[in-house]
């Protein structure tokens, strides 16, 4: 079972209520996507992977994003689409990319946010060559590394709820499930 550190302080939306999303975060390979699918099974929602709507939107994949719009512009199209789920998304499951909390300080606007804890190694062993030539960010490896422990404090602290997510997708979901 996945270890579970709880600070859940709800915050209202502006409208007065909470959206009832759950939002993953956490570094690059930490199991959002994974985690955030077998929790919208069990829950009966719709799973929504934030980097996976960019692709489809812009028809590219994120690595040609980032070469062509920079991470400036990358960061940019994340953005709108954070206020964009903030504004008209309800009772889904939101999988982010790894730099959307660290640029979205709004971010606990979207739902309940737990983070996806997993040590940087696990990470590494998780992603194939093929999954770490699609994250440009981590293309060189120290540098992913430093990114990772710079990273590793915002995620904390925008987060309700943090979990060990060395576990089984499955594991990490009915982690989640019990807390809510």
């Amino acid at each position: 079972m996945a270890n579970i550190n709880t600070k859940f302080h709800p915050k209202k939306m502006d409208s007065g209520f909470c959206c009832n999303n759950i939002v993953l975060i956490g570094f690059m390979g930490s199991g959002k996507s994974s985690v955030g699918a077998q929790l919208a099974r069990s829950l009966s929602r719709v799973l929504l992977d934030c980097d996976t709507l960019i692709e489809q939107t812009e028809s590219m994949r994120i690595a040609e994003i980032f070469a062509k719009v920079g991470e400036a512009g990358f960061r940019q199209k994340e953005r709108v689409l954070a206020e964009w789920l903030a504004h008209n998304v309800r009772n889904a499951v939101i999988a982010t990319g790894g730099g959307l909390p660290i640029f979205y300080q709004e971010i606990r606007n979207l739902g309940v946010v737990v983070y996806l804890k997993a040590d940087f190694e696990t990470i590494h062993a998780r992603l194939s060559d093929e999954e770490r030539a699609k994250r440009p960010l981590f293309a060189d490896m120290q540098k992913a590394h430093a990114l990772y422990k710079e990273r590793a404090q915002s995620y904390a602290a925008c987060a309700h709820y943090t979990i060990d997510a060395k576990g089984s997708a499955h594991d990490i979901a009915s982690a989640i499930i019990t807390l809510l």
